[in-house]
């Protein structure tokens, strides 16, 4: 059976992936410097298992990768459980190990494009490189802002892959609509494309003009593009399924955080740490989960029907970006302890429902 995690290392890797998320939000139960930890683990090694499970399998679909993935799991495997262990004994060697466990994703990412001279994954190479950048420079400098700006990589990230993930839910919305077998959901690729530019706006500002009132200007405008995405699923016949209005809130809390943090930067009310937690954890976070789902589903011969524990799972994440992004701010008791506990339990039941179902079914192509 672990082989044929390795072999199709979507598995072994989601599987771990939602490990680390447990993991992470368990630290702050523990005396140890969870703050440092807790960016790690979940920005580093959460994210980038992430990542791999993802690309080694959407990304070999798009670019016709037929050869076997079992050796680069391994390697990837063993620099991720490097730098797990090193965690513990010196965050900085870990980062070094995370760093190339990155410039390895990227270098085969590369590979695969190039080998399929395709053209079409420039956005893919983009945000990866930006990873591996700021990774790279965070261990240079020490400069912690680095390691934060990450969260905003990754909504760009987001913002491509969702564009994605939108057409196979829209399309599968519709699918189960009667009389609607020839209608077609086409998300609007500027719209996408303009959100895009708008955060890679706002991360420039933050890198060369911290201080500026436009990096908050730039946030808003962030929002604004989120905002302007949802509007091509304002139809009934989407909002029927919990699929789609599971992607639409993680859309529209992406969407308030960015207005969050723009208008607390304006009017001085120093809650931009606040909205950018929402943001990671309803927004990446929540993404993670919903990649893990679907993926995880049609890769295993299974309908997109998310199970009961998914979908509790789900309102678990949104619970807690609640919970620290905004309620925080009105108690302390929702600043860390219950937004931690949430997230523990909803990976907990995405692994409980998940590892049967690797388990118990062959891997599947995408029936797409």
């Amino acid at each position: 059976m672990i082989n044929n995690f390795f072999t199709h290392p979507m598995r072994i890797f989601f599987l771990m992936s939602a490990a680390c998320a447990v993991l992470g939000a368990s630290v702050f139960f523990t005396p140890t410097d969870f703050v440092s930890l807790h960016k790690f683990i979940f920005l580093q090694l959460f994210l980038a298992l992430a990542y791999a499970g993802f690309l080694l399998t959407g990304l070999t679909d798009w670019t016709n990768f037929q050869a076997s993935l079992k050796i680069h799991a391994y390697i990837l495997f063993s620099l991720f459980f490097i730098s797990f262990i090193l965690a513990f004994f010196s965050l900085f060697l870990a980062h070094c190990f995370i760093a190339l466990f990155w410039l390895y994703l990227v270098l085969l990412c590369v590979y695969m494009i190039w080998r399929d001279k395709n053209d079409d994954q420039f956005g893919v190479l983009g945000f990866l490189f930006g990873i591996l950048g700021f990774e790279i420079y965070y261990l240079i400098s020490g400069n912690e802002k680095f390691l934060n700006l990450q969260v905003f990589i990754h909504v760009i990230a987001i913002l491509l892959i969702s564009y994605r993930v939108s057409v196979v839910l829209g399309k599968e919305a519709l699918k189960r609509e009667k009389g609607m077998d020839e209608a077609v959901f086409v998300p609007n690729f500027i719209y996408k494309n303009i959100a895009i530019c708008c955060v890679c706006a706002f991360l420039l500002l933050n890198i060369f003009f911290e201080a500026s009132l436009g990096v908050y200007y730039a946030a808003i405008a962030c929002g604004s593009a989120v905002l302007a995405k949802l509007k091509e699923w304002h139809y009934k016949e989407l909002f029927r399924h919990s699929f789609v209005l599971l992607y639409y809130f993680m859309q529209l809390f992406l969407a308030v955080g960015f207005l969050g943090i723009g208008f607390s930067g304006i009017f001085g009310l120093h809650l931009e740490t606040n909205f950018m937690h929402l943001i990671a954890i309803n927004a990446v976070i929540f993404s993670v989960m919903l990649i893990f789902n679907v993926a995880g589903l049609r890769h295993s011969g299974q309908e997109l029907e998310f199970l009961r524990l998914s979908k509790i799972a789900f309102i678990l994440v949104l619970l807690a970006g609640i919970s620290r992004g905004i309620l925080a701010y009105f108690w302390s008791g929702f600043y860390i302890h219950l937004p931690a506990m949430l997230i523990a339990i909803a990976f907990v039941f995405w692994l409980i429902n998940f590892y049967v179902i690797f388990r118990d079914n062959d891997f599947s192509d995408d029936p797409e």
